[in-house]
């Protein structure tokens, strides 16, 4: 079996830009590819190894190759908004070894090399010589734990670092348990598996017949993620891909789904920190059955300003009769999520979202902003974005773990608990079950209180005609 180069180092063309999170910086990270044959294939991004002398020399160069479409053969997922290059520069990076999808490892940027040719720069000589990265799970042999005792007590308290279990007739391999995907709290691999196997019941009624777009990191919080929707190697035979045609990339993709717990937990195993559902079922896909309202605040904003403004969006709602659904984003943020009847576009309901938004706007000039470039949002201010509300656009599901250190989770709140001391982080994977225990599910009427907005939307507009 051939190995990768011990060098551990590559020279990539740059293909483009990410924008950076703050505005102390330039970009944020560089979009890296290699040329097969003709076509230019993206390895990652790499945003560590720049200091300030070379971000402002690097940014320069961009300035004169900037190129208004992508160079990569498709479209790379990114963090933030990209921006594209003509193929002419090659940086030198190191790297640390590649990931199953063929991604850099732990990328450090050393420098450009005026000397080597964009051309020159191929993924046989680099990759393809690697092994193959994916085995059918139908060949998982080894002893396997079956019982409901023994793989509970594996995954609460277990040291193995590979395990072979058969969950309702469905057979998993899980490695690397010991990895440790929360360096401060300590959380590993395993501690995110046990989470999900508990809390299979609460968060997969709102996974369940939809497509997940995964957001992967092998390495925990700290490591390099990235962005699948196409799965399709590796996937035991039981698991349901849906294969969707999209019109971007001009094919079909097979998006994963997660219609059990042996599913939850074969995409938790993947590196899936969080679940990320469209908001659409597979029998419909044009026509969500819930929107939401995401609050975005601008870095350094106080928690309690994104209450203030989930407080005012929620009592707005139920001033028009719209039953509404609150939960914590699991970071900074906040989500209100309102149950629809499946009749509507979501055009349309982007559309009511926005009517909503600008009510409140007007309400609390001084706490919103509707600037959507992180970079120039000014302090203290709330974006209520509801542009993520269009077809293959996923917010991560209620009860979704986030990658933040202490494993918080987009935990469903209460309209009376939108006070100032509300504490996100508070709620984590190791304190929801206590919580779920003496309150109860607060979703657990979700799916039944699916709504129509005919009559919302006529007591906005005669309100605004009225004005």
């Amino acid at each position: 079996m051939a190995k990768l180069k011990v060098s551990q180092t590559v020279d990539a063309v740059v293909g483009g830009w990410t924008e950076a999170r703050t505005g102390a910086i330039p970009f944020g990270s560089l979009l890296l590819g290699l040329y097969e044959g003709k076509k230019l294939r993206f390895i990652g991004h790499v945003g560590s190894g720049f200091d300030a002398k070379k971000h402002a020399e690097l940014n320069g160069r961009w300035k004169e190759l900037a190129a208004s479409t992508c160079p990569f053969e498709s479209v790379p997922e990114t963090n933030e908004k990209p921006s594209w290059l003509k193929p002419a520069v090659v940086a030198r990076v190191k790297y640390s070894g590649w990931t199953q999808e063929r991604y850099l490892r732990h990328p450090v940027f050393i420098g450009l090399r005026e000397d080597v040719k964009p051309e020159d720069c191929k993924w046989e000589s680099e990759v393809a010589a690697a092994p193959p990265a994916v085995v059918r799970a139908a060949e998982v042999v080894g002893s396997v734990i079956s019982k409901k005792a023994e793989i509970e007590a594996e995954l609460f308290k277990g040291r193995t670092e590979t395990i072979t279990i058969e969950l309702d007739g469905k057979r998993l391999r899980f490695s690397n348990l010991n990895k440790v995907y929360f360096p401060e709290s300590g959380y590993t691999k395993r501690d995110l598996l046990a989470y999900y196997y508990r809390i299979a019941d609460n968060i997969l009624p709102f996974l369940k017949d939809r497509a997940l777009v995964l957001r992967r990191y092998p390495d925990g919080i700290q490591g390099q993620a990235f962005f699948q929707k196409d799965l399709r190697e590796g996937v035991p035979e039981w698991l349901k891909t849906a294969p969707i045609e999209s019109e971007e990339r001009g094919k079909q993709i097979h998006y994963a789904t997660a219609d059990d717990r042996a599913s939850l937990l074969f995409l938790t195993g993947l590196g899936c920190i969080d679940h990320n559902p469209w908001s659409s079922r597979l029998d419909d896909l044009e026509h969500p059955d819930y929107f939401f309202f995401d609050l975005d605040p601008s870095d350094g904003t106080e928690f309690s300003v994104v209450v203030t403004i989930a407080r005012a969006l929620h009592e707005k709602l139920e001033e028009l009769g719209i039953v509404s659904f609150l939960k914590t984003s699991g970071a900074t943020g906040f989500h209100i999520f309102i149950p629809v009847e499946p009749v509507y576009t979501y055009e349309q309901l982007r559309t009511f979202g926005e009517i909503i938004a600008r009510t409140v706007t007007a309400q609390h000039p001084n706490l919103v902003t509707s600037e959507r470039s992180v970079a120039k949002r000014p302090a203290g201010r709330v974006l209520i974005d509801v542009q993520q509300n269009a077809i293959g656009r996923p917010l991560a599901a209620a009860y979704s773990v986030r990658a933040f250190p202490k494993a918080p989770v987009s935990a469903p709140v209460l309209p009376r608990e939108l006070r100032p001391s509300l504490r996100p982080e508070s709620l984590n994977i190791k304190t929801i079950f206590a919580r779920l225990k003496e309150k109860g599910d607060f979703w657990k009427n979700f799916w039944t209180a699916r709504q129509r907005i005919e009559g919302a939307i006529e007591a906005l507009s005669s309100r605004i005609n009225s004005h």
